[in-house]
């Protein structure tokens, strides 16, 4: 037997082996799983049956990107990422959720626009986007996810009449405030205009600022 053919058998004994170390024998397989960032009220029993998971099974067997698929059927899940440690035998699953910022026709939406459902309770304070139809809905939602995160914190509710007519009541020190937008467009025009009208004390008490044309604002 000549010297490469020898090295050849080395080779597939070699290769024959580690395939049986790594889907066949015990010394690799899964001891534990973790989760990380899951909601109070999402029991990790729950995503365990979603990822089709076992303890006891080949880790090499384990496909990550089937099993963040999966978890991403759920619509509150924003992102996974699963890690196999071949060391301890741990599949961790980290679990990104979808933060509400309002509700739209019964469900919840994120910064994104994106319309989901809780797993538990809808968090009080949400503010309400209403709309005639969905395209106006998105609309509403488009101005709503591009506003400051301290405006949209204060609104109470968020309503399209039609495109050019977009409106929300905002929490203004304990009062409600009505806010005419007009459209999506200049919004960081709008924005800005509203911080400066708000800080002038003959505008304590108003209860409508119109910034549907935001050089030449109304309020009342």
């Amino acid at each position: 037997m000549n010297r490469r053919l020898r090295l050849l058998i080395s080779c597939l004994l070699i290769f024959a082996g580690l395939v049986y170390l790594f889907a066949w024998s015990s010394v690799f397989s899964v001891k534990a799983i973790t989760f990380e960032g899951l909601p109070a009220e999402v029991s990790t029993t729950t995503l365990l049956s979603k990822t089709h998971i076992r303890v006891g099974e080949k880790l090499a067997r384990i496909e990550p990107r089937a099993i963040e698929n999966n978890l991403r059927e759920l619509s509150w899940v924003d992102s996974v990422a699963v890690d196999r440690n071949w060391i301890h035998g741990e599949v961790h699953v980290n679990v990104k959720a979808r933060v509400p910022v309002g509700i739209f026709r019964g469900r919840v939406l994120d910064s994104s626009g994106t319309l989901f459902d809780l797993p538990g309770k809808v968090p009080a304070g949400l503010p309400e986007v209403s709309a005639a139809t969905p395209e106006l809905g998105l609309e509403a939602i488009a101005l709503f996810t591009s506003l400051p995160i301290d405006i949209r914190s204060g609104l109470i509710s968020v309503n399209a009449k039609n495109q050019s007519a977009i409106s929300s009541i905002q929490n203004n020190s304990g009062q409600r405030l009505k806010i005419m937008w007009g459209t999506s467009k200049q919004i960081d025009l709008k924005v800005s205009v509203y911080r400066a009208l708000l800080a002038l004390p003959e505008n304590r008490d108003i209860k409508v600022m119109n910034l549907s044309a935001p050089h030449a604002p109304i309020v009342k």
